[in-house]
């Protein structure tokens, strides 16, 4: 293997585990506001918890697959894309300017 090569493939495991530690720290943050917000939500606010809740709940299946790394173009790794970027513009569009909100999670 040639070195350019060596570190194009090192780049992209750095790459990968960064996805996945701004992913967990994603889930835990929206779990925590999710929480705190549901002790004070209205109705309409409970409804919008619970769908986030929901895509959470199958973004947490899906992340927690054992094949979730073996193909990036396939359709399971497209529906794990599109359920982050879904979370990650939620985080940022309800709750940007809460203390704990990374700015990785910025979409």
């Amino acid at each position: 293997m040639a070195d350019g090569e060596a570190a194009l493939k090192f780049q992209v495991i750095v790459q990968d585990e960064a996805v996945l530690d701004r992913d967990r720290a994603l889930i835990a943050f929206l779990k925590a506001r999710i929480a705190e917000r549901g002790e004070v939500a209205g109705d309409d606010e409970e409804r919008l918890l619970a769908g986030v809740s929901q895509c959470l709940l199958e973004f947490e299946e899906k992340f927690d697959h054992p094949h979730r790394g073996d193909d990036q173009h396939s359709f399971f790794a497209g529906q794990l894309q599109a359920l982050s970027w879904s979370l990650r513009c939620t985080a940022f569009a309800v709750f940007s300017g809460h203390p704990d909100f990374r700015e990785d999670f910025r979409p």
